[in-house]
C-alpha cells in the first residue's frame, strides 16, 4: 500500500533516519533506540575521549579511540542495512578492547573500569537473545575483574602529588554520567514516541489516516449513549473496481486517498469519519437531524464530484459517490442504525449510482455522465491533489 500521507523527508537525511530494508514493529523500538546510541557513541569518541588521550600523551589508546571511532561509523551502516546484533556487537567489542587497554596503562582507580557499567547498558537494550546478554555480560564482567585485580591502583605511578589521577578520574564519572542521563533519556523518548505511533496505529486506517472500522465505531458508541439524536452516513465510491482493473492498485490506493481528503474537506471537527471496509466509509454526526445531515451527504459528494484525481502520469479520474443517510431516532440500537444506513446505500447504488437516499426513494439524483465510462480516455489534468 502507498501512505499518502507521510511527510516529504529528504533521501539523505531519510538513510540516516530510517532502516535501509523494513522492519517488524517489535525491533523497531531497538533500530531508534541503538540509532540514538551510535550518535552518542559517535560525539563521545571525538569530544571526550579523543582529547583524553591527546592530552595525556597515550599514543596507543589515541590510535585505539580512531579505531573505536571507525567501528561505530561501520556499526551504524551494519545496522541501518538491518545487522542490528552485528552492529552492536561490533561496538561492545571496540567498547571492551578501548577500556581493557586504558585499564592497562592506568590500571583501577581512575575511573576507567566505569565503563563496563555503560557497556552493560548497551547489552541489555540491544535486540540479542536473553541467553546471549547473559553470556556477554559475564565474560566482559570476568575480563574486567581480573584486569582491575592483576593491575590494582596504579595511581601511585603518577608523579608525586600530580592532580592528573583525580581529573581523569572526574573526567571518567562525569562522562559515564552523562552517557547514562542521556541513552536512558533517549531510551524514554523512542519508547514515548512509538507508544504514541502504536495507539495511532490501533485508531487509524493505515492508507488514508482518517479512522479504522473499530475507532469509528466506537465513536459511534459513544455518541449513541448520550441523549441527542446523531446521524450516520455509509459512503461508496462508485465504480471503484474499474479503477483498480483499469490503471491497478497503486492508483486506486491514491484515489482513495483523495477522496478521504475531500471528505474531511467537508465535514466539521466534531464530526467523525473513518474507514468502514474496502472502498466504503463511514462519517458519523453527532447532533444532527436527517434533513441536515442530507446537506451534509449534499455536500460531501459534491466536493468529491467536483474535484477529480489527478493522478501522477497526467491523467484525471472523475469519481463519485453513493451515500446512505439515516438518523438514530429512525432505529432502535446502533446495530440497527447501522443496518438502515446500509440498506440505503444499498439502495443508492441500485438505482443509479451518484446518488443520495435517505427515505425510501432517492432524494438526490444528479444528472451527471457515468464517472468513469466502459473505455475510460485520458484526460489533462484538471484539478489539484496533495496526493498527486
Amino acid at each position: 500500500m502507498v501512505a499518502c500521507n507521510s511527510r516529504k523527508i529528504p533521501d539523505k537525511w531519510r538513510s540516516f533516519m530510517f532502516p535501509a530494508c523494513p522492519l517488524p514493529p517489535e525491533q523497531q523500538r531497538y533500530f531508534h533506540t541503538l540509532s540514538r546510541l551510535y550518535v552518542i557513541a559517535t560525539v563521545t569518541y571525538v569530544l571526550a575521549l579523543l582529547p583524553m588521550f591527546w592530552l595525556l600523551g597515550n599514543v596507543h589508546l589515541l590510535a585505539i579511540t580512531l579505531i573505536g571511532l571507525g567501528s561505530v561509523l561501520m556499526a551504524r551502516e551494519l545496522h541501518r542495512r538491518g545487522y542490528m546484533t552485528a552492529g552492536v556487537s561490533l561496538v561492545l567489542a571496540g567498547m571492551t578492547w578501548h577500556m581493557l587497554e586504558s585499564l592497562d596503562a592506568y590500571g583501577a582507580g581512575v575511573g576507567f573500569e566505569l565503563y563496563f557499567s555503560v557497556i552493560l547498558l548497551i547489552i541489555y537494550i540491544s535486540a540479542m537473545s536473553p541467553v546471549a546478554k547473559l553470556g556477554i555480560s559475564l565474560s566482559i564482567l570476568t575480563l574486567t575483574a581480573l584486569q582491575v585485580i592483576e593491575l590494582g591502583d596504579r595511581t601511585n605511578d603518577w608523579h608525586h602529588g600530580s592532580l592528573v589521577p583525580d581529573l581523569v578520574l572526574m573526567a571518567n564519572l562525569l562522562l559515564v554520567s552523562v552517557l547514562f542521563a542521556v541513552i536512558l533519556t533517549g531510551l524514554e523518548g523512542v519508547t514515548e514516541r512509538l507508544e504514541r505511533s502504536y495507539r495511532r496505529e490501533a485508531t487509524h486506517d493505515a492508507l488514508t489516516g482518517v479512522y479504522n472500522r473499530r475507532a469509528v465505531l466506537k465513536a459511534a458508541e459513544q455518541m449513541a449513549q448520550g441523549d441527542r439524536t446523531f446521524a450516520m452516513l455509509m459512503i461508496d465510491i462508485d465504480y471503484f473496481k474499474r479503477i483498480n482493473d483499469e490503471y491497478g492498485h497503486d492508483v486506486g490506493d491514491r484515489a482513495l486517498c483523495h477522496l478521504s481528503e475531500c471528505l474531511r474537506l467537508g465535514l466539521r471537527e466534531e464530526d467523525v469519519l473513518g474507514r468502514y471496509g474496502g472502498e466504503e466509509f463511514m462519517v458519523v454526526l453527532n447532533s444532527m437531524t436527517l434533513n441536515d445531515a442530507v446537506g451534509v451527504a449534499e455536500r460531501l459528494a459534491a466536493l468529491v464530484r467536483e474535484n477529480p484525481y489527478a493522478a501522477a502520469n497526467g491523467l484525471t479520474l472523475s469519481m463519485s459517490v453513493s451515500v446512505g443517510v439515516a438518523v438514530s431516532s429512525q432505529a432502535e440500537d446502533l446495530n440497527g442504525l447501522i443496518v438502515l444506513a446500509d440498506q440505503r446505500l444499498y439502495r443508492a447504488k441500485r438505482t443509479g449510482r451518484d446518488r443520495i437516499v435517505a427515505k425510501d426513494r432517492p432524494v438526490v439524483s444528479p444528472n451527471k455522465e457515468d464517472p468513469l465510462p466502459e473505455n475510460p480516455l485520458p484526460v489533462r489534468m484538471q484539478g489539484v491533489s496533495r496526493f498527486g
